[in-house]
């Protein structure tokens, strides 16, 4: 093996003395028939069996993640990794590494930079559990590509290969098991070619670490979390829209109930929907900001464009100015309340009104403050 070897196998490992060996031997017998310049990398996440002496003896690089996660654990594993391509796999021997030389395949003669096996295309999924295989697996695959516009068929599988760079592109943070659900989904946001390649999953050696509904929920939160066109965006608008419409048709006297007006519940729902869906709204532009500048959003023309209008000094005069507004109002309607000596009004409308001007420019004014400080890069950032 060379110092920069061509293919960097990582495979995290806790506690798994059962499959460790074959999966190392199984790797080795590949790099030679293949004529792979490899090496193995194991990151221990706190082994409290045989399996780092057996990595070890079999010739296996390992390195230790105190911290605990599967995520955490690969994070490591790639970060020490010194080859050209990386191709990641679990220490249970479910995976076939005979397989490899067609992953370097498809990524250096084929030209895909994201590589994924999947269970489902060739009939591979029987030895995955039937809640999994039925359910967990195939909804929150149906529901990424839903919110991602992907074509996986098999978002969690867990035998993949990608380059150094594409790694590098893709950027994952996460700890737990969504690990695998960040890489399939940030290989999308950065644009990479993604190809899928069938693979047939082998009986499990030794104790699966997966927590079925727990690892769900955070898989289906990050999902949520890196759509926020439909996760804030579209209901943000929605709930703006409406109660600004039902603004309109309080403060026009269209809302009436047996001939007489209808206005002040009325008004109260219309400033709740409006505050939400604006407050919902910013945190969408505050989530598309972060993408913008940090991660994969960087040619978003929409989101440059908006920013060429709406500076931060912009959103600092739009709040004051709405903020002047809704206090105006509402000074007017004080003294008015005053001279009537605390008689009850006969526009409560406007209150309501008043009332949104004054949180939605607070909000305003607040979150160009904010959206300003996340924007400034660093000197080591692009423009």
């Amino acid at each position: 093996m060379t110092p920069e070897p061509l293919v960097s196998v990582v495979m995290p490992c806790l506690n798994e003395e059962a499959a460790i060996g074959p999966c190392i031997e199984k790797i080795q017998r590949t790099f030679a028939a293949a004529g792979i310049d490899g090496e193995i990398v194991v990151c221990d996440n706190g082994s409290t069996d045989a399996s780092v002496a057996i990595a070890e003896r079999l010739g296996a690089r390992v390195v230790h993640q105190p911290l605990r996660g599967y995520g955490s654990a690969y994070l490591k594993g790639f970060a020490s990794a010194r080859g050209r391509y990386f191709v990641m796999g679990d220490a249970d021997d479910t995976y076939d590494f005979t397989l490899i030389p067609r992953f370097l395949e498809a990524l250096q003669g084929e030209g895909h930079q994201f590589v994924t096996g999947s269970r489902y295309l060739g009939g591979g999924e029987a030895h995955i559990t039937a809640l999994h295989r039925y359910f967990g697996n195939p909804a929150l695959t149906r529901i990424l590509n839903l919110l991602f516009g992907t074509r996986y068929t098999d978002v969690y599988c867990g035998f993949r290969a990608f380059s150094r760079q594409a790694y590098d592109a893709i950027r994952p943070v996460s700890p737990g098991m969504e690990f695998n659900l960040e890489l399939a989904i940030n290989a999308r946001l950065a644009g990479l070619s993604i190809k899928e390649i069938p693979i047939v999953l082998a009986p499990r050696k030794g104790e699966s670490k997966l927590r079925t509904f727990r690892d769900g929920w955070r898989s289906l939160r990050m999902m949520l979390l890196y759509s926020p066109n439909k996760l804030f965006l579209a209901p943000g608008v929605t709930l703006l829209a409406v109660g600004l419409l039902l603004h309109l048709a309080v403060l026009l006297g269209l809302v009436r109930f047996g001939g007489r007006p209808a206005s002040g519940v009325t008004a109260v729902f219309a400033t709740i929907f409006s505050v939400i869906g604006f407050e919902i709204l910013s945190l969408g532009l505050h989530t598309k900001t972060y993408s913008w500048t940090r991660r994969f959003d960087r040619n978003n023309q929409a989101l440059a464009g908006f920013y060429r209008r709406f500076t931060l000094e912009t959103g600092l005069l739009l709040g004051t100015g709405l903020i002047a507004a809704g206090g105006g109002i509402l000074v007017a309607i004080v003294a008015e309340w005053m001279r009537s000596d605390l008689l009850p009004l006969p526009h409560p409308e406007w209150v309501s009104f008043a009332a949104t001007l004054v949180i939605i420019g607070f909000s305003t004014l607040f979150s160009s403050l904010f959206i300003s400080a996340m924007s400034m890069s660093r000197p080591q950032d692009p423009a």
